[in-house]
């Protein structure tokens, strides 16, 4: 296993390790946050597996260039392909986001101004978070930080390989991603979880 692979293995580990560890939401009983967990923790899990495979043979296959073409040709459609695996609604975001169809809206941008400020006053990133949003619908959050293979994409512009910065500029010239340093908080898997299915389970 090359260097890459294991940066992003040890990227996807340190996120299924992760434990529920967000604030506490007054709205939300034990039994429906633990509900939201376990799905959210599921899917954002198998989003996080197939991704880091595909992106894997991608950079083995072709380089940084290689991956960060797949990114932009093949991320949105993996996505999407296990959200209906799963059933639910599954999403990659941030406020630094690359891809316009992956910027937050108003309940996202809260969960991610929820992780920044933490990790500001704390010097910690908490863990999972569940949020109620809206009547009929649940969300759950997975913090993403920045491992070391991410930096060939996400990095300082200077220090992206030409060859990527150049397709970075073709096909993101309102790219936001990029500046990055290892370690840092770069944004969340959101996954929506209706509220009846939470009902169906009895939650």
């Amino acid at each position: 296993m090359d260097r890459f692979a294991r940066g992003l293995l040890a990227l996807f580990l340190g996120l299924s390790a992760a434990t529920c560890g967000g604030a506490e939401d007054e709205d939300l009983s034990p039994e429906v946050e633990a509900s939201v967990f376990e799905l959210g923790s599921s899917a954002s899990q198998a989003l996080m597996g197939t991704l880091v495979a595909q992106l894997t043979t991608a950079m083995q296959d072709g380089g940084a260039a290689n991956a960060v073409d797949f990114c932009s040709t093949s991320a949105l459609e993996l996505t999407a392909g296990v959200a209906e695996a799963q059933g639910l609604d599954v999403k990659r975001t941030s406020m630094k986001y690359r891809n316009p169809a992956n910027a937050p809206d108003e309940d996202e941008t809260e969960a991610l101004r929820y992780y920044e400020s933490a990790l500001a006053e704390t010097g910690v990133l908490p863990g999972p978070w569940v949020q109620k949003a809206g009547r009929d619908e649940y969300r759950f959050y997975r913090p993403l930080t920045i491992a070391q293979p991410c930096l060939n994409c996400h990095g300082s512009p200077g220090e992206i390989d030409p060859a990527v910065q150049a397709i970075l500029d073709d096909r993101y010239p309102e790219d936001l991603a990029t500046n990055y340093v290892l370690g840092d908080f770069r944004g969340v898997v959101r996954v929506s979880v209706p509220a009846d299915r939470i009902d169906a389970q009895g939650g």
